[in-house]
């Protein structure tokens, strides 16, 4: 891919804020950010809403942030949709004993992909759902996301469904029914930031493409060169780049100097 692709992270503090990535443009006049995942709805309680708003602290049934919401409600999804853009919520653990890791029955993994096709992805019209599985304090187990993953692709086929890449190999081996987290994800991003991309993306291509692995980059710890991993990607076949924290100016020009990097 002559640009690379470019994922963005974002926790929107305003409308304009979110709108003004659709405008960031490549060399060739195409939109430099490919896929936008607004962070984040916490998976927080074991029961409808399953999202709530900051963690569940205080007890609330609004299912997400103020800063979340107020994206979805005002159409500034469609207009990043309308130049190519595909949206997508991450949905974090929220602190609580449930979390992405932590199912063990097919009824209650069912009822949480429906909850998030119904209630978020086709309320909202998003694209799809970007997983990142921290900060449980459930028991987790190797086959839940095979499990989980494999409901939510049968009830959204055309959703995308990635995966925030990070100390989580033992997943990727296991299978549920015959099915594979790997072979669920349209793609993946490695979070652990600042590393060599050589010892943080190899370990996932027995289990995923290069084609649909991303790197990914923090403007608090965005590697020591970070022109020289997009050289690396680019030359072993990998997708693209991730920036965490485009709410930031940092965030934002550290995004468009890593696609300038990848555009040269």
């Amino acid at each position: 891919m002559a640009n690379g692709f470019m994922t963005a992270y974002i926790n929107p503090q305003s409308p304009g804020q979110l709108t003004a990535l659709g405008g960031l443009r490549n060399p060739d006049g195409s939109p430099m950010i490919d896929v936008v995942c607004l962070f984040a709805g916490n998976y927080a309680a074991d029961q409808p809403p399953y999202l709530r708003a900051e963690n569940n602290d205080p007890p609330t049934t609004k299912p997400l942030n103020a800063s979340i919401q107020n994206v979805l409600d005002d159409g500034s999804v469609k207009v990043l949709q309308a130049e190519g853009i595909k949206v997508l919520l991450t949905v974090m653990n929220g602190h609580a004993p449930v979390g992405w890791s932590e199912f063990t029955s097919e009824t209650d993994a069912q009822a949480f992909a429906q909850y998030l096709q119904t209630d978020i992805v086709d309320a909202y019209g998003l694209d799809g759902i970007d997983i990142d599985d921290e900060y449980s304090s459930g028991t987790p187990n190797d086959t839940s996301l095979a499990m989980v993953t494999t409901l939510m692709r049968q009830l959204m086929p055309t959703a995308l469904i990635t995966k925030a890449l990070w100390q989580d190999l033992d997943t990727f081996q296991a299978d549920w029914n015959g099915n594979t987290l790997g072979a669920n994800l349209d793609y993946g991003w490695e979070m652990s930031y600042g590393g060599d991309p050589q010892y943080r993306l190899p370990q996932y291509t027995p289990y995923m493409p290069s084609s649909k692995l991303s790197l990914g980059f923090s403007p608090d710890n965005p590697s020591s060169d970070p022109a020289a991993d997009i050289a690396w990607l680019k030359a072993n076949g990998y997708m693209g780049a991730m920036v965490f924290e485009c709410e930031s100016t940092a965030g934002v020009q550290l995004l468009e100097s890593l696609a300038a990097d990848w555009s040269s």
